[in-house]
């Protein structure tokens, strides 16, 4: 018969399958980040999430960057050439189709004074708000293409998007740098190995 200090005594807490494949998620990742593809993966996404696909542009920067901290920079830096290479892309679609859509936006009751003075205010702001969408959540790709449409000076543009893509990967980085590692420490605590280990 037990005792009633048997009794009162916790059961051992077995992990649950959910929190099995948090762990071998993690434990993908940090291989993943280890290896030489993790910043071709990361900048080939930023590059296309910026020209054409939907999506976030911290998809692979983030888990990446946690799983191996230490080398969330190196990503940062990919994320930061690949997003300005793909949101000048977009700015060549806007520059290259904005006339060929003209009878379209005309069509929907977009008068052409409307777009003339639309453009008068990307001309004189454009680079603010390419700045303020890359460091923001607004669609950085709707706004890189009305760029390019409405006549913001490439220049103006490729400073303004490498600014604030420079500012929104790197302050990330950081983030995840001073923070991640303390995740890390807390997740092998709580495994009791190194997550090396974890499979």
């Amino acid at each position: 018969m037990a005792t009633s200090v048997e009794q009162s005594r916790p059961l051992p807490r077995t992990p649950t399958r959910s929190r099995g494949r948090f762990f071998h998620l993690v434990a993908v990742l940090h291989r993943w980040a280890e290896s030489g593809w993790a910043g071709p993966a990361t900048g080939t996404w930023t590059f296309f999430q910026s020209a054409v696909v939907p999506g976030p542009s911290d998809l692979l920067l983030i888990p990446l960057g946690l799983s191996d901290p230490p080398r969330v920079y190196r990503l940062a830096g990919w994320s930061i050439v690949g997003s300005t290479l793909g949101a000048l892309v977009a700015f060549a679609i806007g520059a290259l189709a904005f006339d060929t859509a003209q009878p379209l936006l005309e069509w929907i009751g977009i008068s052409a004074a409307e777009v003339e003075a639309t453009r008068t205010l990307f001309e004189r702001y454009g680079w603010m708000f390419v700045f303020l969408s890359a460091v923001t959540p607004v669609s950085t790709k709707l706004v890189c293409i009305a760029a390019g449409a409405l006549g913001v000076p490439l220049p103006h543009f490729f400073f303004a998007i490498l600014a604030g893509r420079a500012t929104r990967f790197l302050a990330i980085a950081t983030l995840v740098r001073f923070a991640g590692e303390r995740l890390v420490a807390k997740l092998e605590k709580r495994v009791g190995r190194p997550i090396e280990t974890w499979r």
